[in-house]
């Protein structure tokens, strides 16, 4: 058991070094980008700031895991874990809504409708940002918040630091806050990214098709065309990593609540994975993060 203990440490280290090392990377790239030109897209911006949330984080991260799996939780007692479940669930949800608007970024960005309400957004989407960003700050802030009050030891167990559960002695408000910090931090930002992402793949078959009915070619509109179309295939490998890490940690946490405490190992491992994911599909997907990568990777070489 001491080594599964240890295996599972060892693997978590290894994810989070990978996800540390590609957030490191795009957050160079786009500080060296602003420093070039004084400023960042939008969603350049909004991937910076998920950057650095991943890294922050993954330290977090580091500490609960040593602390979790080595049994030293009897040295700090239940308020090490009351300080780092509030920082995960607030950078973890954070992450998550941005993630929902990096995709919104883009549909406005990309799809073309003459709506008034889209147009004036267009032309004030760095202010819309930064509602966005403030917006998403409070909120998940304001529902991290009420963690550091919930979590409690088992007692009488062997392993204590491995068995500690959120307090329920009040169901009905558990229940109450369980499912609003899971609408508001989970199914409200999937069903954004799946409604911009969807759109986006709908312009692109409506504009293909139109291209196809012209006789004259275009190199332009072709190579945007593609870029458009890796854009929507980096939000739709986002968003199946979103909802593949979720839902392991959703039918983890049914385990928990039914007293199978040990398993909560998994929700961690399920969002480290999603941690490590990101920057590596965010990478592959963006034309400037690719194409830094590909002169990094040649200049090595």
């Amino acid at each position: 058991t001491f080594l599964f203990f240890f295996f599972e440490l060892g693997v978590s280290m290894i994810l989070i070094g990978i996800g540390f090392y590609g957030n490191t990377f795009i957050i160079l790239v786009f500080l060296l980008e602003y420093r070039k030109s004084q400023t960042l897209q939008p969603y350049e911006l909004i991937v910076k700031l998920m950057s650095i949330c991943s890294i922050l984080i993954e330290s977090v991260y580091i500490v609960k895991l040593v602390v979790y799996l080595l049994n030293f939780c009897t040295y700090f007692g239940e308020n090490i874990y009351r300080v780092t479940d509030f920082f995960i669930i607030l950078l973890h949800k954070t992450i998550i809504w941005l993630n929902a608007w990096l995709c919104f970024i883009y549909f406005v960005k990309i799809v073309k409708v003459n709506w008034r309400i889209f147009l004036r957004m267009k032309q004030r989407i760095s202010l819309a940002v930064k509602f966005m960003i403030i917006g998403t700050t409070l909120l998940c802030f304001s529902l991290s918040f009420p963690v550091a009050f919930r979590v409690k030891f088992k007692t009488n167990s062997s392993s204590v630091c491995r068995q500690y559960f959120p307090a329920t002695d009040d169901r009905k408000n558990s229940f109450l806050y369980s499912s609003m910090i899971s609408i508001l931090t989970s199914f409200l930002p999937l069903v954004l990214m799946l409604v911009s992402s969807l759109g986006i793949v709908i312009f692109l078959c409506l504009h293909s098709r139109n291209m196809d009915k012209n006789t004259i070619p275009n190199s332009m509109c072709t190579s945007r065309s593609d870029a458009h179309t890796s854009v929507a295939i980096m939000l739709l490998c986002l968003i199946a990593l979103f909802i593949a890490c979720t839902g392991t940690s959703l039918s983890v946490n049914i385990q928990v609540a039914m007293g199978q405490f040990e398993v909560q190992i998994a929700i961690a491992l399920s969002n480290i994975i999603y941690l490590t994911g990101s920057p590596v599909i965010l990478i592959i997907g963006m034309v400037k993060l690719r194409n830094r990568f590909a002169k990094l990777i040649c200049t090595k070489g």
